[in-house]
């Protein structure tokens, strides 16, 4: 099956001790990065170099040896685009993408691009943190969230749901504001 990688994913598997079963959901399944997670993993490394330049060096290699097996996913970017920007008029989403100026290392919140690309490239995600995730699929139905602390789809159905994405991507395109076409779900 193939996946959208989610930072923490990269994260994990960036681990000296790896975990058998993400070793082993990694070699049977495919993946693509979206620029966000790209970004962040990329900001990361940097990160890691001022404290451990062995271990970015080390990232940095691992990056560029699975950049041709995971590769960015593109041609999508305008309806992507009004997705993003429906969910950044989600009051409800406003604790995702709004940054945390007094963090040790503030989040952008990129959460919301990588969701929005999860939709429109009509892929499930697979990672670790995925509360934020599920938090967004609430009100914007993401295709899957495959969570690989215990190896179960954590989504509205208990496995990746089937959605006529076509019949979503023409909602979207006849909504002005793109909400419309992404209304809140019953609880």
């Amino acid at each position: 099956m193939k996946y959208l990688a989610t930072t923490c994913l990269v994260s994990e598997v960036s681990k000296p001790r790896q975990k058998p079963h993400v070793l082993e959901f990694i070699a049977t399944n495919t993946f693509v990065f979206s620029p966000e997670t790209l970004i962040d993993v990329q900001r990361g490394i940097l990160r890691t170099s001022r404290t451990n330049p062995q271990k970015a060096a080390e990232l940095r290699e691992w990056l560029s040896s699975v950049s041709s097996s995971w590769p960015l996913v593109s041609g999508r970017e305008q309806e992507k685009a009004k997705l993003v920007a429906a969910m950044l008029e989600c009051r409800e989403l406003k604790n995702i993408w709004l940054p945390q100026p007094r963090a040790t290392h503030p989040s952008f919140g990129y959460h919301v691009s990588i969701a929005a690309a999860a939709i429109t490239y009509e892929l499930p995600l697979a990672g670790f943190g995925i509360d934020t995730f599920l938090q967004i699929d609430r009100y914007f139905s993401l295709p899957g969230i495959f969570d690989l602390k215990d190896e179960s789809w954590r989504s509205a159905a208990s496995e990746c749901r089937t959605v006529d994405w076509k019949q979503v991507s023409m909602q979207l395109h006849k909504s002005p504001d793109g909400r419309q076409a992404h209304g809140r779900r019953a609880a």
